[in-house]
């Protein structure tokens, strides 16, 4: 199984850029209704760019809730401890989860984005090879 290479942090660190400290944060749906508190988020380590925000759907009592992935372009700060996602609740509850933010797979990451018919942001960067097309036509 492929792993990625994504850290969990669940502390608004000084390595996340200001915008991006949203750990424990509540997250609102489309329509204004709270959803949950944020758990942390999945970042890059080497460059702390923010790839999702963590948060556990449902759980009472003695059980563990759903574990879900909120891609970091879907959701937006609103307000001081407040962000906001253009989904609903229910649309949240159906998206794919994972067992662990400790071992979380690249097929993972795929379902996840995939649910969110959003590309995977790995595919997104350019190779070395085009950043230096890039430089020699300008």
């Amino acid at each position: 199984m492929e792993s990625n290479n994504l850290r969990f942090v669940n502390d608004n660190v000084y390595d996340l850029a200001q915008e991006d400290r949203v750990v424990s944060s509540y997250l609102y749906d489309k329509y204004g209704e709270q959803i949950c508190r944020l758990k942390g988020l999945m970042v890059d380590p080497e460059t702390w760019e923010v790839r999702y925000a963590v948060f556990v759907d449902g759980g009472f009592l003695f059980t563990d809730g759903k574990t879900v992935l909120l891609p970091r372009p879907l959701f937006y700060v609103i307000d001081m401890g407040k962000i906001k996602t253009n989904w609903s609740r229910e649309s949240l509850q159906h998206a794919p989860t994972i067992e662990s933010v400790e071992d979380v797979s690249l097929k993972d990451e795929r379902a996840i984005l995939s649910y969110f018919d959003l590309s995977p942001y790995w595919e997104d960067a350019p190779t070395d090879t085009e950043v230096a097309t890039e430089e020699t036509t300008e």
